[in-house]
């Protein structure tokens, strides 16, 4: 499979040539750095994240070291978005945010961010027992990359077996909600055994999501795609890559107080 930040680069071009040179501006860029546990279900998440504004916004996590650079303000995205990284990724997100786009479902969570923890972690475990739904499998097994402790959680209280990676060292080989956490390098192992794999956006910084794609591919696994990295890929994801399904959260996320939108797109209905 052909490296899959250029495939969405390149789309974004295409659509987007009609578009005004100032629509290509970068006007704004922010990093937020963060420790946060929303519950006692999941960890603490120790990440830093930088949202691009050009007219649209877009987000992508980053190093916590990353230092916001002024000289980005002004240019023209179309020169930063050339090869894959933090500022690209998150200006290329904020490309996609101005291209019209037709979700299948578009959620809107309101309240604090306890309460928008459950009600996000309802949406996607909908979506993955959606996917499932088209898996003939007796106990069907999910793959989680990139551990999300409340999903987790949720599919093992419903009966699902659970296998789950990480590259992160604080949490690599120990026990979440029943379920060992594997290394990332395992991944692709788990692929074969797996009915549905669950990713996360942050797979495309971390140049795994190609490989990943690809090996669920060929061993039939299917795949569903949950993102605020790169939120606004959804559609493009399904539509190009054909993934099975994105459950997408658009920035700002469901740890700030107040509404959050949550857009699902599926490859059979785009």
């Amino acid at each position: 499979m052909s490296e899959i930040y250029n495939i969405l680069r390149d789309q974004a071009l295409k659509k987007t040539r009609e578009f005004k040179d100032d629509d290509f501006l970068i006007r704004g860029l922010w990093k937020i750095d963060l420790a946060f546990r929303p519950n006692v279900h999941e960890r603490t998440f120790r990440y830093a994240f930088l949202v691009s504004q050009t007219v649209g916004q877009g987000s992508c996590y980053c190093d916590t070291e990353l230092v916001i650079d002024e000289t980005f303000i002004g240019k023209d995205a179309r020169e930063v978005i050339e090869e894959r990284g933090c500022y690209s990724i998150s200006v290329l997100d904020s490309l996609y945010a101005s291209i019209p786009k037709k979700p299948f479902q578009v959620h809107e969570i309101r309240g604090n961010s306890i309460r928008k923890t459950a009600l996000r972690n309802e949406i996607l475990m909908s979506e993955v027992e959606a996917v499932l739904g088209s898996v003939k499998a007796e106990n069907p097994k999910i793959l989680n990359v990139g551990v999300l402790g409340n999903l987790i959680k949720g599919l093992a209280d419903k009966g699902y077996s659970v296998v789950a990676t990480d590259l992160e060292d604080g949490i690599i080989g120990t026990s979440v909600h029943g379920t060992r956490i594997d290394h990332g390098s395992r991944t692709y192992h788990h692929i074969a055994d797996a009915d549905v794999a669950v990713i996360t956006g942050m797979t495309l910084t971390t140049d795994a999501m190609g490989d990943i794609i690809e090996t669920c591919k060929t061993q039939g696994t299917k795949i569903v795609i949950f993102a605020e990295t790169g939120a606004n890929f959804g559609e493009e994801y399904c539509t190009t890559l054909e993934v099975d399904s994105v459950v997408s959260e658009l920035f700002p996320f469901y740890i700030f107080q107040g509404v959050s939108t949550i857009e699902v797109y599926r490859k059979d209905a785009v």
